[in-house]
């Protein structure tokens, strides 16, 4: 349980978050969507289901902060997949130009 949960005595509940590495799930008990993202034991990412009415933004896939992202941030879509995919080659793209992506290839 985060910190953060004890000192305000929040009410936690399991989240699962799935590796960006090979996308298994493993299941963090925290009090928010980002509170389980910054428990979890690998960098990893969530999909949240939004109710909004605007087109494109039903789903966010959002990461937390890790050796890749600066800040926390995600991708909206109207299809989950499309979302994650989004997000992942966001990722790569950050690793590609920080040079830690295995096999990237670098640009001038």
């Amino acid at each position: 349980m985060s910190t953060h949960a004890r000192t305000l005595n929040l009410p936690t509940r399991d989240f699962t978050v799935y590796a960006f590495a090979d996308d298994a799930p493993h299941t963090v008990s925290a009090d928010c969507e980002l509170a389980a993202l910054e428990q979890a034991p690998v960098p990893c990412y969530i999909v949240v289901e939004y109710p909004n009415p605007k087109p494109g933004q039903r789903f966010l896939a959002m990461t937390g902060v890790d050796d890749v992202f600066e800040i926390p941030g995600g991708h909206w879509s109207d299809d989950a997949a499309n979302a994650v995919a989004a997000l992942k080659k966001h990722r790569a793209d950050i690793e590609d130009w920080q040079g830690k992506r295995k096999g990237a290839v670098h640009g001038s």
